[in-house]
């Protein structure tokens, strides 16, 4: 239990420091829902009063009349604004912690943001919005004041009550007897707690439902995602008629949630139907009871409203308190799933060493018996690979699909760890040096880039920033230029319609070069180009390939291709299968080896002739 109120305090303490003012604007919100139904009682018994009475003032009686619909429009009017600003508050909350939770998965480590658990806890607290969570928090908060308000001031009129005295014998020696009080506080009691008893139970099916219907409600949404939402993949559906099946995945998913809640369905309507009628007898006895005192003379007419509303606000305040106790106790799970989330260790910050401009200007890699198995994969993707390769080399890395090419680059930029064997820059295992500043020294192109919904020029820069001159002559030399030329609005142009009408689309091959342009920009010691051509004939790739050849000279490159169209320029050639290194050494070397690159290689010489 320490632990929980120690995670919600935690909660508390980072909503204040986020949102300085929604506390204070919750407290008030709550006392004014609070107090609201008193203004109405009150002023109704009194009214009531005042006109049953002996001696009518119709002066006082018009007082009464205008101060209740002044104090009700007053406050309501109040409450409004309060709802509305504690309302925009909590949405600038629900967005400050969606994007903690993005920023979070942007620093967290590749491999840990590739893990099916991790994806899906993000995509959980994704789908929390107003429900749980912190933002949940300030809801149970504003209703937990509002139910010790609500109880304070009914506790009183309760009070009140039961020492009127009703005047008469036998029914009324009853009503004045201690009995009395406690019959109706016994029966109050019981219909309190059996009604959050089946609250409870709806709220920890409810839980269990969720948490069971979670898998399911995560496929949907990224089913819908990303293969209805993102127009990239609407020509498959459309060329290939894959409606049927993603509506076939639509209806099992549906399926799989709505039995589920159905099964749970049944129960919940049972306990709520037996919630309801034992509170609507109760407040029959209610009645009853404020009837009897005020036939025998306890109070005046007006006093029964008053009475009766009282015991309605208390039954109500009790219930919601101990519902919104509940509520914030189950709600702690969340919140500790949320600071869990946040808090997921990453390895990659744990390094200390700077990359330093001496190294930058100066570096060799170093694989040494490297070895690396994906995460439930029954063989390595590497096996004992040991090579190197320094500054100022172009390293061509060839081999056939699933030989290991783009694992290697993946370890290379330290997006996975090796699980044995070392990576060295400069003779010291990589996973010393600072991450951030390891990372500088790569400019990427891999298989699966993305060209993002911004400017063309935000886009090679990755930044809003950035050098124009500079964006120009690496989209040039990217082979860019002549499509760069019919953009009216230049590195202005705005890419994709996801944010414009005006947005324009790019070939593959466009998208490619504008990738390759945003590599050349980055301008970093080490060039690593996976697959950079795959979307261009091979006339275009040798083309990009010597822009790129005298763009980074006295730099080192890494090329991986199935086409090989780079390697007769490279300094060396290491040639992968099936996870192993299998052959390194220059064009000329491994042709006359009559080896795996010298197949591969006479496979594919005919397209490069005529280039």
């Amino acid at each position: 239990m320490r632990k929980k109120w120690k995670v919600f305090v935690r909660a508390v303490c980072y909503t204040a420091r986020d949102m300085p003012a929604i506390w204070p604007l919750t407290v008030l919100t709550a006392a004014l829902e609070a107090v609201m139904p008193y203004i109405q009682i009150f002023l109704s018994a009194a009214i009531l009063s005042e006109l049953t009475g002996a001696s009518r003032d119709m002066q006082h009686l018009f007082f009464l009349a205008v101060l209740m619909t002044g104090l009700e429009f007053l406050g309501s009017a109040l409450l409004q604004f309060c709802n509305q600003a504690l309302d925009l508050q909590q949405y600038i909350l629900m967005q400050h912690l969606d994007r903690a939770v993005a920023e979070k998965a942007w620093r967290m480590d590749y491999k840990l943001l590739c893990d099916p658990k991790i994806h899906g806890q993000k995509k959980t607290i994704n789908n929390w919005q107003y429900e749980h969570g912190m933002v949940a928090m300030i809801t149970q908060f504003r209703n937990l004041f509002r139910a010790l308000v609500t109880i304070g001031i009914s506790a009183a009129l309760t009070i009140e009550f039961f020492a009127a005295r009703a005047e008469g014998g036998g029914m009324a020696r009853f009503l004045n007897h201690w009995s009395f009080p406690g019959v109706f506080l016994l029966l109050f009691a019981l219909v309190t707690v059996y009604n959050i008893w089946s609250a409870s139970g709806i709220q920890k099916g409810t839980y269990r439902v969720t948490k069971e219907t979670e898998g399911s409600s995560n496929q949907r949404t990224e089913l819908m995602k990303s293969c209805c939402a993102q127009y990239q993949q609407g020509k498959d559906v459309r060329i290939f008629h894959e409606q049927r099946i993603l509506a076939q995945k639509f209806e099992s998913l549906n399926d799989t949630i709505a039995d589920l809640w159905e099964k749970a369905g049944a129960s919940f309507r049972r306990l709520s139907v037996s919630s309801v009628l034992l509170s609507r007898l109760f407040h029959l006895f209610v009645y009853a009871a404020v009837g009897l005192k005020a036939v025998f003379r306890a109070f005046d007419v007006g006093n029964l409203l008053k009475y009766t509303g009282m015991v309605t606000q208390l039954g109500d305040g009790v219930t919601l308190l101990f519902h919104t106790i509940r509520d914030m106790v189950q709600n702690i799970r969340y919140l500790e799933d949320y600071f869990s989330y946040q808090e997921t260790p990453n390895r990659t910050a744990d390094a200390v060493l700077p990359v330093t401009q001496e190294i930058r200007d100066n570096y060799e890699f170093e694989f040494r018996h490297v070895t690396f198995t994906y995460p439930g994969a029954a063989a390595p993707s590497l096996s004992d690979v040991s090579c190197r390769f320094r500054k100022g080399e172009k390293i061509a890395v060839v081999g056939r699909n699933g030989s290991g090419k783009t694992t290697f680059i993946k370890l290379l930029c330290r997006l996975y760890d090796p699980q044995e064997g070392q990576i060295l820059l400069n003779g010291t295992d990589i996973r010393e040096y600072r991450y951030e500043e390891y990372l500088q020294l790569f400019s990427t192109v891999f298989q699966d880039y993305r060209i993002f919904a911004f400017t063309l020029g935000e886009n090679v820069a990755a930044e809003s920033e950035y050098d124009r001159e500079k964006a120009v002559r690496a989209l040039e030399n990217a082979g860019f230029a002549s499509r760069l030329r019919t953009l009216k609005d230049g590195l202005d142009t705005q890419l994709f319609k996801n944010f414009s009408e005006d947005g324009v689309e790019l070939s593959g091959g466009e998208s490619q070069k504008a990738a390759i342009a945003r590599c050349l920009y980055k301008d970093a010691p080490h060039a690593v180009m996976d697959e950079p051509t795959a979307a261009l004939d091979p006339v275009a790739e040798a083309d990009i390939y010597q822009r790129m050849n005298r763009f980074i000279q006295g730099k080192g490159a890494v090329y991986i291709s199935h086409r090989l169209s780079s390697c007769h320029f490279c300094s060396r050639i290491l040639v992968f299968e099936g996870g192993r290194l299998e052959e390194q050494g220059t064009h000329e070397e491994l042709l006359e080896k009559h080896g795996l690159y010298d197949r591969l290689w006479h496979a594919q010489a005919q397209y490069y002739r005529s280039a």
